[in-house]
């Protein structure tokens, strides 16, 4: 078993709930963002693993997982935290600074649109498809606080106030 797990999460960056028209910068897309650590003892590979989310139809309806993407093929030493960031690869001087602090790899969704969803809440999911087996996924409540990074207590990934050696 893979010992993976959603550990915080930055869903709203600031300015996004504004920007209703044009596209949002590089730095606004890059600042949303999730961050996958290895929880265990032991280097963890990602090869085949994917990251999901909750998506509402637009009409109403239930809620069902859909794939945001495959997480890069890398080993995540015990510790390790890989941080996956809205929008196309981009070289990582165009992040805000608070955006690329705190992870040990990098890494983009691919698609230059927000994916988690803040009316509603979401809850992230790391599933490995081939174990046909979810490996972890936690849940944040509707109306994340605009430019605020949730961490993980529980199965629920809530604000905390930052502190000064929080971020690794």
């Amino acid at each position: 078993m893979k010992t993976l797990s959603v550990y915080r999460i930055k869903p709203n960056p600031a300015g996004k709930d504004k920007a209703r028209y044009g596209s949002p910068s590089a730095a606004q897309l890059g600042g949303e963002w999730v961050d996958v650590q290895n929880s265990g003892k032991s280097a963890v590979n990602t090869t085949g693993v994917g990251l999901w989310h909750l998506a509402y139809p637009a009409s109403g309806g239930k809620s069902e997982y859909r794939l945001v993407c495959n997480l890069p093929d890398c080993t995540l030493k015990a510790g390790e935290v890989l941080r996956v960031h809205a929008g196309q690869r981009r070289d990582l001087s165009v992040l805000n600074a608070e955006d690329r602090s705190g992870a040990d790899w990098h890494s983009f969704t691919g698609e230059d649109a927000y994916v988690w969803n803040n009316r509603e809440g979401d809850a992230p999911a790391l599933y490995e498809p081939a174990a046909k087996a979810t490996i972890d996924s936690a849940s944040y409540d509707p109306y994340p606080p605009e430019g605020v990074v949730l961490h993980r207590q529980g199965a629920k990934l809530v604000p905390t106030p930052v502190t000064a050696g929080m971020y690794r």
